[in-house]
């Protein structure tokens, strides 16, 4: 396996796989992904901090496990990328903003402590949006040069698509897992929200925040995924338990699964050329897909989120502006204007929908696995300046549903179009069940 190809092309299933059976030292590993990102990164930029003696640091005990002959955890020397809003103690993390470079945290997230203390290694800090907002990093798409890598997670998604890692780790409150996903062409996965506890990630909106994975494949997201899961009391009053996704994953389904196409109300929108493609992969799965329509309704889903993200937003990092307001870019100026206005009564009625919304596509469930529709309005806009349209994910996220994107569509001329596909909440390992079987039912 590791001799036909290169080590930055194995997934991270593989990479612990051959760890595990010797057939790869995790030093000459290590040491031929540090070559490969030092001649890669500087073109991707995908990367805020990375540094190879930090790596060494954390191999140390890894090296020492593996001799003391002891059993090695499930993502023993699995390089990891995290997002710069996401705190880590071995790397600074600085939020995309300029008044916060330098900030070092004392101790890391939740999720990255779980991550290293399943054998994982923090390889380096993933750009980030400016706040996990709008304004783009300056992160590039490896996939197609000149084109937006998509955002807030840019760096985390070109990291994964450039091979600098096998897995990295994002954050959404709109689309910024699902859309870069799709423009870099790369698996990614934002589960249920509050399946991943959120304790030391930037605080931007509480109630739409979510962790989520970039990898490539279904497997590596259902191994990243469960291992950053543990028992913890959610904001909602539930409490979240281990779980053992990657076995979901890897079961056959029962019966053939039955998907539900929705164009949803911003199918117009979208570039005649995703949409063709769309339409022929309906044709191709006729004999398990049903097309449906939701109620239009569900378009309000873009203003209740706005109002939601707006206020909570405003109010959360405005202890990070401080004196520092004339940093903002203007994406961040006009968010904090908009969200100071906006009403007690406009803000508590956008968040009723929100978990009105989760109950409303329970029924579908009941007689779908999964719903298929884009993952964007198509591949990757053009040009650096913006971070291309959320709204093929605002319906999902905002209703707290888990989503994958999945890199089963392109153009002619190559570029990523991803597919997305929709689960019930809380029924997380039907979606990646679900998501895996269509991957080998169309070959890829």
């Amino acid at each position: 396996m590791t001799h036909s190809r290169h080590v930055h092309e194995l997934t991270a299933t593989e990479l612990t796989a051959a760890m595990q059976q010797g057939q790869l030292a995790l030093s000459d590993y290590l040491n031929a992904m540090h070559t490969f990102t030092q001649a890669v990164d500087p073109q991707v930029l995908a990367f805020a901090h990375y540094n190879q003696d930090i790596v060494k640091l954390q191999a140390e005990p890894l090296d020492a496990l593996r001799a003391s002959g002891m059993d090695l955890p499930p993502l023993y020397g699995v390089p990891i990328a995290v997002k710069d809003v996401i705190d880590t103690e071995v790397y600074p993390t600085e939020y995309g903003f300029a008044a916060t470079l330098g900030r070092t945290p004392s101790q890391d997230a939740y999720l990255v402590h779980r991550l290293r203390a399943a054998g994982a290694i923090i390889w380096a800090k993933a750009h980030t949006t400016e706040l996990a907002y709008l304004h783009p990093s300056v992160t590039r798409n490896p996939r197609v040069p000149g084109h937006t890598p998509g955002g807030s997670s840019s760096g985390s998604a070109a990291a994964v698509a450039a091979g600098l890692v096998p897995a990295a780790i994002g954050t959404q409150a709109n689309a910024s897992v699902i859309r870069p996903a799709s423009f870099c062409g790369v698996y990614g996965y934002k589960p249920t929200r509050e399946l991943i506890c959120t304790t030391g990630v930037l605080r931007c909106t509480q109630s739409l925040d979510q962790i989520g994975v970039f990898a490539r494949s279904c497997e590596d997201l259902a191994l990243v995924a469960q291992t950053m899961i543990g028992a913890y009391p959610t904001a909602q009053g539930r409490t979240v338990f281990p779980m053992n996704l990657l076995g979901l994953c890897k079961q056959e389904p029962p019966l053939q699964p039955k998907l539900m196409f929705a164009r949803t109300p911003f199918w117009d929108q979208m570039a005649p050329l995703a949409q063709e493609a769309f339409l022929e992969l309906k044709d191709e799965l006729s004999d398990c897909l049903t097309e449906l329509e939701l109620h239009a309704s569900v378009a309000n889903s873009v203003g209740w989120l706005k109002t939601v993200m707006e206020a909570e937003m405003s109010v959360n990092v405005e202890p990070l502006v401080g004196a520092a307001a004339g940093q903002l870019s203007p994406e961040i100026a006009g968010l904090m204007e908009r969200g100071q206005k906006i009403t007690a009564s406009d803000y508590l009625h956008a968040f009723a929908r929100m978990h009105a919304a989760a109950d409303a596509f329970d029924e579908y469930f009941e007689h779908f696995d999964a719903i298929l529709t884009p993952a964007a309005l198509g591949p990757a806009p053009v040009g650096l300046d913006s971070t291309g349209s959320p709204v093929m994910s605002t319906i999902w996220n905002f209703a707290g549903l888990p989503c994958v994107s999945l890199p089963l569509l392109q153009t002619e001329d190559g570029q990523p179009i991803g597919v997305q596909l929709v689960g019930k909440r809380n029924d997380d390992g039907r979606l990646l069940r679900t998501a895996r079987w269509l991957v080998q039912r169309l070959g890829q």
